[in-house]
């Protein structure tokens, strides 16, 4: 009975608290343009209740404060205003006036807390969504190369690696991305995703990139910085968005060596979100790019300074196959055991040794390059009370684009899903997430162009001959006939590769398909990587429970679940489960009457494929001398775990040639280093040249160590008259036991050394190692930031990366010029109504050494002044508007790395809908 009463007053209990509550509607312009302000908080003064404008620039707030009260109207770039509200019978009517941002930009990712950017204790770079609005760029990965401190690797139109300090390489697993609290690693491999399942275009609020070791606050994968990313809030930021871009790419030049004919571009995106009511929003997010992609075109071959046509051992950096290379001499040994007449053709070529390489495919026809990468994300957020939400949210990217490492390998039909579940209070939060991914059906262009040579031709069989026998008796008749060595060599490739299987021919396709298409483990080229990441984690601000300074602690936990089937790690019986256990805790203090902020943060991290646990530790003060000017130094010792690739790789990367972890468990137990030692594949290249057993050089090994940096870092950050912002600073750091490669060989199954000369008898791999001396990392780094009033805005940066005391036993990925520059010029609103605006950028870097880990290439990468820019016109009725603009407007081919493609001109159009 009391039940069935308790039921019949709920009904009055609501009906009575919404008689006493009042709801106040109104509308937000800006007072220059008296356009809508969409997104601008209105809250009640000294109360947490409040709400945002939508994309209309309306709000309705319900209050159970009686009247009057004051509305406290705040948004970036606007003067904050406070209105006294008397009555609700009126829809209010409010304009606020459009101020200068610079130097109020506020972060959260340098200290887990909010904090003015001029303030912050580390460098710390960042992008808004206004920002990106009046962006030349595509997207904001793009956009992201002209920070201060970031380098970038471009693999392809879909696959952008990201890195800070100098060690820049496509793929890096000491760089962290976060999205939305998520670390977006790809569970197997390590690196980061790029834009695979990251926001959106038109759902990014904020990018922040903490440059150098940031492991005190974000773990051991952090070492060469973090990029954190945050997706709009669908209660701040809501209605319908769309954005379409067309645009043309391919537009030849006479030295750009461009395969592809000119090809349209297509980025399309859209947003919907909405709040249902003042406790339930959501949001929708769906991204689609189509475009034919850029082509790796490098020629250089990697045996020596000839070419196609005068070198018969030829191998090409961007041609696929010709890492199959044998010494013919035993073949010509053959010929003159069998027929003695031929001595003074053979006995001078025996003379030394002569290895040929099998003919390689070139890029383009071989791997598609029709680029296609699509995402869709959905995220619920529900209000439990005022101070405490529940947010469910998922991520799915797939696609087709191309990746760089050991060689370049074509990501077909992945797939990749993150979902989300949290809790999140003002100053605690609970979250868990899981990633998945599914390789789909990768391309190795290495070996498996090796494959189809063999699949079409077989280089020797003792029963049939092959390849090599034919090779060779062509060769010994044309210098019958009289031609000269190198025309003989020609001639013998023409006549051993006739009916050979041509790039885009049934014979062709049929051999690419079946081999690509079975696993590595059972002879093909496939990998089956369907990984996993599991991830708990808990945060909590003591701050309002101690008093004398500000306390922040969590707790993390992770799991790996490695599952590939034998085709990257050593898992063929049962997934390989890797666990990681963390805690760290934050303390901060302000003194000298607020001038004077010292924090420091401790960090315990516990990685089960290692014995030992390790601490990381961070220490700052940032001094403020005079108003809006900031001395900041910064101490962070760090450790980081070989990460799963570093540990656990055993990847295929050509004919009996691996891409490997360091771990004992990889080196003994399946490579059997400790029966069959290993040697420098340097040495192994001497022997094979000289035939001298006494060049070969054992390699020493160990099993893998987490690394460790001690990074200190002084700047100094101003605001001078509120229209200019400069920031400068310098950087030492120290590594010990540093991860870097080598490129090993050994025998399995002999001794004996003469194994080396033939390549079925061989293994070879590019083994991440330990090295035993100290590295040292240094620079510097300075940016102005100029509001030349009007909406004007000029920025410059300029930063240098330096390596001293390099181990030349290590390919270290720190590939980097001596120094960058990059500039800003643009107005965001002019004209009568400010309908009018326009961005331009200008990326200059100087020729600089580049190696690609694996043995894929090394070189020069040339210098580069890549000049962005677009122009625009908003449709103010319309909520529309219309851009034009180019990437790389001059069309001069450039490139972030050797290996990778070169780089030119995007001309395109966008049609924006309802976009801030």
């Amino acid at each position: 009975m009391k039940v069935t009463r308790l039921f019949l007053l709920i009904p009055f209990h609501f009906l009575f608290a919404n008689l006493n509550a009042q709801v106040i509607k109104g509308t937000i312009k800006n007072s220059a343009t008296q356009e809508a302000v969409p997104a601008v908080s209105i809250h009640v003064k000294n109360s947490s209740e409040g709400t945002y404008s939508d994309d209309r620039g309306r709000f309705q707030l319900t209050i159970k404060k009686k009247l009057p009260i004051i509305l406290v109207i705040s948004s970036i770039g606007f003067e904050t205003k406070e209105v006294d509200v008397q009555s609700t019978s009126a829809a209010l009517d409010i304009t606020i006036n459009p101020t200068s941002i610079l130097g109020q930009e506020v972060v959260v990712s340098a200290s887990r807390v909010v904090q003015k950017k001029l303030s912050s204790p580390v460098t710390i770079e960042q992008l808004s969504s206004k920002d990106i609005s009046n962006s030349p760029q595509l997207n904001y990965m793009d956009m992201i190369q002209g920070l201060k401190g970031v380098d970038v690797t471009v693999s392809s139109i879909g696959f952008t690696s990201i890195s800070t300090r100098g060690f820049n390489t496509s793929g890096n697993t000491n760089f962290t991305q976060i999205v939305d609290g998520m670390d977006n690693q790809a569970p197997g491999l390590n690196f980061p995703l790029g834009s695979a399942i990251s926001l959106t275009q038109l759902d990014v609020d904020n990018i922040e990139v903490l440059s150098g070791a940031s492991s005190a606050l974000y773990g051991s994968r952090g070492l060469n910085g973090t990029m954190v990313m945050t997706g709009k809030d669908p209660f701040k930021y809501q209605g319908l968005s769309v954005l379409i871009t067309q645009g043309v790419n391919h537009i030849k030049n006479s030295g750009s060596y461009d395969p592809v004919g000119a090809s349209p571009y297509y980025d399309w995106a859209i947003r919907y979100a909405t709040k249902i009511n003042e406790k339930l929003a959501f949001k929708i997010n769906s991204q689609y790019t189509q475009a034919n992609d850029w082509v790796a075109t490098d020629s250089t071959n990697k045996n020596g300074p000839g070419s196609r046509f005068t070198d018969p051992n030829y191998n090409g950096v961007n041609y696929y196959g010709g890492a199959t290379s044998t010494d013919i001499n035993p073949f010509l040994e053959g010929a003159l055991a069998g027929d003695p007449s031929l001595a003074p053709l053979i006995e001078p070529l025996l003379a030394k040794s002569n290895y040929v390489a099998r003919t390689g495919y070139p890029e383009y026809g071989y791997l598609d390059n029709k680029a296609k990468l699509f995402k869709v994300n959905a995220e619920f957020r529900y209000k439990i009370n005022p101070k405490l939400e529940a947010i469910m949210s998922g991520t799915y990217g797939t696609g087709n684009i191309v990746y760089t490492n050991d060689t370049r390998y074509q990501l077909k039909a992945f797939k990749v899903g993150q979902y989300r579940a949290e809790l999140k209070s003002d100053n605690w939060f609970v979250r868990a997430y899981t990633t998945s991914e599914n390789s789909g059906r990768t391309i190795i262009a290495g070996p498996t162009a090796q494959y189809i040579n063999e699949g079409w031709k077989t280089s020797y069989d003792g029963a049939t001959g092959g390849w090599y026998p034919e090779y060779t008796g062509a060769l010994l008749a044309s210098l019958a006939g009289g031609a000269s060595l190198n025309d003989a060599h020609l001639a013998a490739r023409a006549f051993a590769d006739q009916g050979r299987a041509q790039l885009g021919t049934p014979e062709f396709n049929a051999l690419k398909e079946k081999i690509s298409n079975t696993p590595i483990s059972e002879g093909g080229t496939l990998f089956l990587d369907r990984s996993k990441l599991y991830n708990a984690e808990a945060q909590y601000n003591f701050t309002d429970k101690v008093k004398f300074m500000s306390v922040i602690a969590g707790v993390n936990w992770r799991l790996y679940s490695l599952n590939s089937k034998n085709t990257l790690f050593p898992d063929k019986d049962k997934p390989i489960n890797v666990k990681e256990y963390s805690a760290y805790i934050q303390l901060a203090k302000k003194l000298a009457a607020d001038r004077l902020s010292l924090s420091t943060s401790f960090r315990y991290d516990k990685n089960t494929l290692f014995s030992s646990p390790k601490v990381t530790s961070r220490a700052s003060a940032v001094y403020e001398p005079v108003k809006e000017n900031f001395i900041r130094f910064s101490y962070q010792n760090a450790y980081s775990f070989p990460s799963n690739i570093q540990a656990l790789q055993n990847t295929l990367n050509g004919y009996n040639s691996y891409s490997s972890g360091g771990s004992s468990l990889l080196l003994n137990d399946n490579y059997h280093f400790n029966q069959f030692p290993p040697y420098t594949l340097e040495s192994v290249s001497a022997y094979q040249q000289s035939g001298d057993a006494s060049v070969l050089k054992k390699f020493e090994y160990n099993d893998i160590k987490p690394q460790s940096v001690n990074a200190f870092e002084l700047g100094y950050a101003a605001l001078i008259g509120k229209r200019v912002m400069f920031d400068v600073l310098g950087y030492f750091s120290t590594w010990k036991n540093f991860i870097g490669y080598a490129n090993v060989a050994n025998t399995p199954g002999t001794d004996d050394v003469t194994a080396f000369k033939d390549h079925s008898t061989y293994v070879q791999y590019n083994i991440a190692f330990n090295g035993g001396q100290t590295v040292n990392t240094y620079g510097y780094a300075a940016s102005v930031s100029v509001d030349l009033s009007h909406n004007f805005l000029a920025k410059v940066n300029y930063f240098s990366d330096n390596i001293k005391n390099k181990n030349n036993s290590q390919v270290n990925n720190f590939n980097t010029p001596h120094y960058h520059v990059n500039m800003e010029f643009g107005n965001s609103g002019f004209g009568k109504k400010q309908e009018w605006s326009f961005g331009t950028t200008l990326r200059y870097k100087p020729g600089y050494f580049y190696v690609v880990s694996g043995g894929l290439a090394e070189g020069r990468v040339p210098s580069s002044a890549v000049i962005d820019a677009q122009v625009s016109y908003k449709l103010i009725k319309a909520r529309s508007g219309i851009r034009l603009g180019a990437t790389n407007i001059t069309n001069k081919y450039y490139s972030t790395g050797v290996a990778n493609p070169n780089i030119g001109a995007v001309y395109y159009v966008t049609y924006a809908y309802n976009i801030l």
